[in-house]
């Protein structure tokens, strides 16, 4: 009768197969938590490249603030009324609770899109549970977003 000694490279392969596995669902549930703010700020980026464009080409004064739960985007309206910002309706999803930025609640915009450009440079920090994100405008209304540690 033959002894084996060792493993036959079947028993290792299946043994790599299942390590492998196991590493790739791990990854995965590790990073699920960050998806969703990772989702969230690529939204509301979007969004604001948008106000941005709308406010240049369209010739109105639009803004970002925030309100203490999310992220609102306002319009100027000097008409009809006490003059003052009226807030957009948003196409957004719910906005995750853990998410916030460094800027104070307010009801003035704290970025200011204007028909040329952006009212003054901007820093934002966005921090969660498990990372920040740092947002930086310039005045000719490009958005730099950088994430950190």
């Amino acid at each position: 009768m033959r002894r084996s000694r060792g493993f036959s490279l079947l028993e290792m392969l299946v043994v790599l197969l299942i390590v492998g596995l196991f590493s790739a669902l791990g990854v995965a549930f590790l990073d699920a938590g960050q998806a969703p703010m990772r989702q969230a700020l690529a939204q509301l980026a979007n969004e604001a490249r948008s106000q941005a464009a709308q406010a240049r080409h369209a010739g109105q004064l639009l803004g970002l603030r925030w309100n203490g739960r999310r992220p609102e985007f306002v319009r100027w309206q000097a008409g009809r009324g006490a003059p003052g910002w009226r807030v957009e309706p948003s196409r957004g999803a719910a906005w995750p609770a853990g998410l916030q930025p460094d800027w104070p609640v307010s009801s003035e915009p704290q970025v200011m899109f204007t028909p040329s450009g952006l009212a003054r440079p901007v820093s934002l920090t966005w921090r969660w549970a498990e990372g920040r994100q740092r947002w930086q405008w310039q005045a000719d209304n490009t958005l730099h977003i950088a994430t950190l540690p």
